[in-house]
Order: C-alpha cells, then sequence, then structure tokens
C-alpha cells in the first residue's frame, strides 16, 4: 500500500495548520486516481501530529511504501537536515516500510509555470 505523508512546518496560528489539514483533505479526495491509497499531514514542530506520529498512521492504515512530501520553499536546515534524520529513524522503526523523501515543493518540476500562470490569473 502506497501512501503520501505531506510534511509541513507547523505553526503558532491555528489557520496556518488548518490550511495544511484542508489541502491534506483535498488531496484525499484525488486518491483514487493519484496512485496513493492514503494520506496523512505531520508537523515538523511546533503542533501535531509530529512527522513520527504521521509515519506511524500511515503504517497502522497499512502503508507499505511512504513518500515523503516536504511542504516548503526552500533547502534550509528544515529539508536539509531534520526530515531527513526523521525518516532515517523511521527507516529504523519500520524496516519494512519503503520511504522514499521528495524534492521540497519549492524545487518540484513545474513549480514555475504554477507561479506564472497563477500570477497571470490575478494580473
Amino acid at each position: 500500500m502506497k501512501s503520501l505523508l505531506l510534511v509541513a512546518h507547523g505553526s503558532r496560528l491555528v489557520s496556518s495548520n488548518d490550511a495544511i489539514k484542508q489541502l491534506t483533505s483535498k488531496l484525499r479526495s484525488r486518491l483514487n486516481t493519484s496512485g496513493f491509497d492514503g494520506v496523512e499531514y505531520a508537523f515538523l514542530e511546533l503542533t501535531e501530529p509530529s512527522i513520527p506520529d504521521g509515519i506511524s498512521s500511515l503504517v497502522k492504515e497499512g502503508a507499505t511504501e511512504v513518500v515523503i512530501l516536504p511542504y516548503f520553499l526552500a533547502p534550509g536546515t528544515h529539508v536539509v537536515d531534520d526530515v531527513p534524520e526523521l525518516i532515517a529513524q523511521a527507516e529504523k522503526d519500520y524496516p519494512n516500510v519503503q520511504f522514499r523523501v521528495m524534492t521540497h515543493l519549492g524545487a518540484v518540476d513545474g513549480i514555475i509555470d504554477l507561479i506564472l500562470s497563477t500570477a497571470d490569473a490575478t494580473a
């Protein structure tokens, strides 16, 4: 079973965290055409669920492969160090689960087209 974990920073602002929950809900509604069987969100800090909790939830649902999307625009310390360290621990905790970390959102192919088309639509 292939699952997606959307990893965001986390915020003291409830509305910011709620935006991640809403995005996850939208992703969940499109799972039947995505190639994924499950999707969860997790936060690096400041709120719950934590990344280990998000992974645990997916594994309990039967995930045998977890794809992690670092929902960050730039490759800062969290992307370069923190997320990989947490995933390395998950690999030890769940040796029968395959983990793949995607590039951070800001480096995803198509981001330039998305920015330009969105900017053009609002201009």
